[in-house]
């Protein structure tokens, strides 16, 4: 009976651990795409600049907004889940319009075993996986 049950689980345990990886990956990536639209909203709702900043080794982004020209207030940090996460850019701006702000081209990639995606931010602000 045990040997029947380790077999059982010997089998099931790598489409589980794909299953978890995939899910994991997928809830980063919603995360990311939710702040990403909030910020953008703020934004443009407030007419001030929103910032997004990416803590990959914390797993999470904040969400600040511009007071003055030198000072920023910050709104929310999000966890990003589980997930590892690789940046080319930490930093995303949107001005009141909701376009891009400076340097705010990235990719982020979102990882965990074999799964992974890939989320675009462009200059217009848009973002694409």
């Amino acid at each position: 009976m045990v040997a029947i049950l380790g077999i059982l689980v010997s089998v099931a345990m790598p489409p589980l651990a794909r299953t978890l990886d995939r899910a994991a990956v997928e809830e980063g990536v919603q995360r990311f795409a939710a702040a990403h639209a909030t910020a953008r909203a703020l934004a443009i709702s407030r007419g001030t600049l929103a910032r997004l900043e990416l803590d990959p080794a914390a797993h999470t982004v904040t969400l600040s907004v511009q007071r003055t020209a030198q000072a920023w207030d910050t709104v929310a940090t999000y966890p990003l889940g589980s997930a590892s996460i690789i940046c080319s850019n930490r930093t995303l701006v949107f001005n009141p319009l909701g376009l891009g702000h400076g340097l705010s081209n990235t990719t982020v990639v979102f990882s965990r075993g074999a799964a992974a995606d890939t989320v675009t931010t462009s200059r217009t602000g848009r973002l694409r996986h």
